[in-house]
């Protein structure tokens, strides 16, 4: 993880303004009712993310009526695993790829190589004039 530095945090606006002024490269995730992230894609993997937390001052967050408050912006990588695992006690291949089809992370918080986080930086600049 590496944070980026930022006048983002502490922007506050409702969840309804963010998700439109963020669309359509930024999604909601990893959120309950009073946290989560605005998270977008810098590689096309699905890798490496610039994460833009959340938590919420009023309301519940899915609400587009809640009021939301900015944290520090960050990049993150997660490494998967790749393959199938062979011996994971089912004898039925289906039954197998059904119960393990999500895997998690090798690695949640991999080393971010520093064109990522440029990219960041460049995407993170181009939020802060649109929501100043």
């Amino acid at each position: 993880m590496k944070e980026i530095n930022s006048s983002l945090p502490g922007t506050r606006a409702t969840f309804g303004y963010f998700r439109e002024a963020l669309q359509p490269h930024f999604t909601l995730s990893n959120w309950d009712y009073e946290q989560g992230y605005f998270d977008r894609a810098l590689d096309d993997k699905n890798t490496v993310f610039l994460r833009l937390p959340v938590k919420v001052l009023q309301g519940e967050l899915d609400s587009p009526d809640a009021w939301l408050e900015l944290g520090r912006p960050f990049v993150i990588r997660h490494v998967y695993q790749t393959g199938v695992e062979e011996d994971i006690g089912y004898t039925e291949a289906l039954a197998s790829g059904l119960m393990n089809q999500f895997q998690e992370p090798v690695d949640k918080d991999a080393q971010v190589d520093s064109r990522w986080i440029r990219k960041a930086e460049a995407v993170v600049k181009e939020l802060e004039n649109r929501l100043a």
